[in-house]
């Protein structure tokens, strides 16, 4: 019998073979769309971006403490000088206040030439009165005896005080003690004129001695701080706090003594602790930022705004204790817990914005999504961007 060609059965195969070619022609279609959207995907996700500005306040951290110094320091201490001596000053000064002066009516004085044009002689005694014609009173200062015919010069005052009795050269004055006739005769002259009548005089006031005594214990304190630098030894590095106790002062004028000066005098017993400027500043940092919670940071310290105040000194053995206030800015940060871009990464928006305005200390939240129409959060902290101010 014959054997049957094998090419008797390629129609019946050919169409299986079809269909396993049309099924990897899909696999491989599904795989290539699925390596499409993967790729879609990773760049969706790669291309969302958040901005988040989160504005803090600035808040205000205090600071009362105190800080021992000595000239050879043990552990807790500060290195520092603590000196002292006594100095003083004594100065003259003038009474400037406008409001201390005090004017004070005296008598007009001057010269008058007595006239006499009788025939005989005429003796004045001292004190003759001399009158103007307005009624002012004046009279000679000694007796003289004025000569017929002549004139005799002689120093005369007003009767009683003030620039009202004033006189000017020339004006003519009548004898009221002689008889009316013979005043027609003899009779008087201002020579030089009359001056005064009115003086001014400076009270020393309370505020006169003491603006002297305060000007005096600035100088003092000036004097003292730089004697002290040079007995300690210090250079300009160094700051030093300063204790000032009176031992005496005094003026050797009253108050309400009439005066145009007066002396006065300070005597003061200064005390100073010297120390190194940078310690005690990067110290009084040190203290503030252990006050702050964590995630915060100091902001506007200003060292000029610290203030000093010695509260013991012991001044044998160069130690003393200083107190200390002050005070500085501080905020949060992105070290705080709360502000990481771990806490909103993934949430929608308005879930991140509440989260975040919810610490204390944000005052607002400004959240930034690209492309805007997304309204997540990327899970990515890599592409958030997350600023404090």
């Amino acid at each position: 019998m014959p054997l049957r060609s094998s090419h008797h059965s390629s129609p019946r195969e050919a169409f299986p073979r079809a269909q396993s070619s049309n099924l990897y022609r899909n696999i491989g279609f599904t795989f290539l769309a699925l390596t499409v959207l993967v790729v879609i995907v990773a760049l969706w996700i790669s291309s969302v971006h958040a901005r988040v500005v989160v504005k803090v306040r600035h808040e205000t951290t205090q600071l009362q403490t105190t800080v021992e110094v000595a000239k050879s320091p043990v552990q807790g201490q500060l290195q520092g000088r603590v000196v002292t001596g006594t100095f003083e000053k004594i100065q003259e000064f003038g009474v400037n206040d406008s409001s201390s002066t005090l004017p004070e009516d005296l008598p007009v004085a001057g010269t008058v030439k007595i006239v006499n044009n009788y025939s005989k002689a005429q003796a004045l005694i001292k004190t003759t009165r001399l009158l103007t014609t307005d009624g002012r009173l004046y009279r000679i200062d000694k007796t003289v005896v004025v000569p017929s015919k002549q004139s005799v010069n002689v120093a005369a005052h007003s009767d009683k005080s003030g620039s009202a009795y004033v006189l000017a050269a020339g004006t003519r004055l009548v004898i009221p003690g002689l008889w009316a006739e013979m005043q027609k005769y003899i009779y008087a002259e201002a020579v030089s004129g009359f001056s005064g009548g009115t003086q001014i005089s400076k009270i020393v006031t309370d505020m006169d001695v003491n603006s002297a005594q305060k000007t005096l214990q600035d100088a003092v304190l000036e004097q003292a701080k730089k004697t002290l630098r040079a007995e300690a030894g210090v250079g300009d590095d160094w700051n030093a706090v300063f204790t000032t106790k009176t031992v005496d002062q005094k003026s050797n004028a009253a108050t309400g003594q009439k005066s145009d000066e007066f002396l006065a005098s300070v005597k003061l017993d200064v005390t100073a602790v010297f120390y190194p400027s940078k310690d005690m500043d990067v110290l009084v940092q040190q203290k503030l930022k252990e006050r702050l919670p964590d995630g915060r940071e100091l902001t506007d310290y200003n060292p000029s705004l610290v203030t000093y105040h010695i509260e013991q000194t012991d001044v044998p053995n160069e130690t003393a204790r200083i107190s200390i206030s002050a005070q500085a800015g501080s905020r949060l940060t992105t070290n705080s817990p709360g502000l990481s871009k771990d806490a909103v990464a993934g949430l929608s928006l308005s879930d991140a914005k509440a989260k975040l305005e919810s610490l204390d200390g944000v005052d607002s939240v400004d959240i930034q999504i690209r492309p805007s129409w997304i309204g997540k959060l990327p899970t990515m902290q890599n592409h958030i961007d997350l600023l404090v101010q």
